[in-house]
């Protein structure tokens, strides 16, 4: 059938294709009434205008049933993003004038918001009281739009597909063990003096158990051996603060401790590479995020206390590193 544009249609396109994902997604053209708060009648009536305008059937209709048609797909898909884009455009400007306010939801890693994320609370919060915060630790990277989350920090390069990233620090890993290790153990000098340590491994499903060791002109890769391995990172980092052996453990895990001598950096030239958490700290967000002013000042809060986390400290505040390179 051909086409007719709006007008001819008296057709609203805007509050039909609003009633036409709200029918996909209950199930039913009177689920979608009934949360509208219109006539099921009037549903049906805004579908068969939209469907007479554009010249395609958009739904299957059945007695119990109603599915898309492959046009109705296509439709559907795209009026799910522009809904949302329309959306939080209304967003954006209506807190144009007004504090940030309203429910906002960050996800990141389990350690890492413990380690960092914990103490920014009670102070972002005193800034942005309006705010009403979500903070979701796992360790198993959530599909951003399922979830509902605005802001996503995260490790490596690997979940960064449709979304708007912003780098926070590179993301070094290197290996370090106690004092207390290393005088009873020795200091190795070369990857291979490796073989004749303690070497606690960290375990991953998805991950390399190899080390990957790399000084800027090469990379040596071994299979560590030693009397631990674990899938969690801080029962490791609380074995070689005892003095048990040789670990990696990403900067951002352990500045604090290389700072305060309670673990020292071995093989300090070198660098892991680890597929795995990548080479970067990242804050990713979708698209349709971009201009919300709540999200915006978490960015920037973030952005400004969270900087150069994952970097090695300045070596004049590392006692072990003030008389290397």
């Amino acid at each position: 059938m051909p086409s007719k544009n709006a007008q001819e249609t008296g057709l609203d396109h805007l509050s039909a294709m609003r009633a036409l994902v709200r029918i996909v997604e209950l199930g039913s053209f009177s689920a979608a009434a009934r949360e509208l708060k219109v006539a099921t009648s009037t549903i049906a009536r805004k579908i068969t205008a939209l469907e007479t305008m554009l010249g395609v059937p958009l739904l299957h209709r059945s007695t119990h049933h109603v599915g898309l048609t492959e046009a109705g797909s296509l439709y559907h898909a795209r009026a799910v993003s522009m809904i949302a884009d329309l959306d939080d455009t209304l967003r954006v400007v209506a807190e144009l004038d007004s504090a940030p306010s309203g429910p906002l939801k960050l996800t990141a890693p389990v350690a890492f918001g413990r380690r960092y994320l914990a103490p920014l609370v009670a102070p972002f919060l005193e800034l942005y009281p309006a705010v009403q915060l979500d903070l979701r630790l796992t360790d198993n990277h959530n599909d951003m739009v399922m979830g509902g989350f605005d802001l996503d920090i995260h490790e490596g390069e690997n979940y960064l597909d449709n979304l708007i990233v912003q780098p926070l620090s590179r993301n070094d890993s290197i290996l370090c063990a106690a004092p207390s290790y290393l005088a009873r153990r020795g200091r190795p000098r070369t990857p291979a003096d490796l073989a004749q340590h303690n070497c606690l491994r960290y375990l991953h499903p998805e991950g390399d158990p190899r080390w990957h060791l790399s000084n800027g002109q090469g990379v040596q890769s071994l299979l560590p051996s030693g009397n631990l391995q674990s899938d969690h990172s801080e029962l490791l980092l609380e074995t070689t603060r005892a003095g048990l052996g040789i670990a990696e453990f990403e900067i951002w895990l352990i500045r604090d401790l290389l700072v305060s001598g309670e673990l020292e950096v071995v093989l300090p030239d070198h660098r892991l590479e680890n597929a795995l958490t990548g080479r970067q700290i990242y804050m990713a967000y979708l698209p349709n995020r971009r201009f919300s002013t709540k999200v915006r000042v978490l960015r920037e809060f973030m952005a400004q206390r969270l900087k150069g986390i994952g970097e090695l400290p300045d070596r004049n505040l590392v006692p072990c590193l003030a008389g290397e390179f």
